[in-house]
């Protein structure tokens, strides 16, 4: 399966990393960590997760050692994993849902 990150995705990884080190500088590491089994996990079941957004397509996998919540879209015809969106589940999701 090919996975891919939309820009928006890599911004919002890039963000939350960021938002990690200024709480503790070990924690990016472990972050990223995280969001990689995260990602592997998808993988196994993506169909297997709650809809975020039925008519886009997007489901919703719960990272819950950072809290954070994964958008992504499967698209089984061509194997490929999308991801849309990443943010911390203390945020407002209706600011990354409409964007998307």
């Amino acid at each position: 399966m090919e996975i891919y990150f939309l820009k928006r995705a890599l911004a919002d990884q890039l963000r939350e990393t960021e938002f990690w080190r200024e709480q503790d500088p070990t924690l990016p590491v472990e972050f990223l960590k995280e969001l990689e089994k995260s990602v592997q996990c998808i993988t196994q079941a993506p169909n297997g997760f709650a809809w975020a957004s039925e008519a886009h397509g997007l489901r919703r996998y719960y990272e819950k050692r950072f809290h954070t919540h994964i958008l992504y879209k499967y698209v089984p015809e061509e194997d490929r994993l999308r991801i849309v969106r990443i943010y911390n589940a203390r945020m407002n999701p209706v600011r990354f849902i409409p964007s998307i």
